[in-house]
């Protein structure tokens, strides 16, 4: 089914709806649109940092993994003593 199609389909069906159900039909296809939409930014600002690594040399690289693990393995262990 092409999207024209598709998006003709929809319609349709939403003028077969009684009215009393347009605003809560409309609040869910507004909903999904904009959960799309923020998925679809979200992905795309963690792409911009693909590669990132690729500059480092193997010893920097070496460090910031270090300090990661240890950051974590802070962080893990502060929570703990939280609880």
């Amino acid at each position: 089914m092409t999207e024209t199609n598709l998006r003709d389909k929809l319609i349709e069906e939403i003028c077969l709806l009684p009215d009393t159900q347009l605003e809560e039909i409309y609040n869910m296809i507004h909903d999904f649109r904009l959960s799309t939409e923020k998925r679809y930014n979200n992905l795309e600002n963690t792409l911009k940092f693909a590669g990132s690594w690729n500059d480092l040399t193997e010893e920097e690289f070496r460090d910031l993994s270090d300090e990661i693990s240890s950051r974590r393995q802070q962080a893990f262990t502060q929570r703990r003593n939280n609880d």
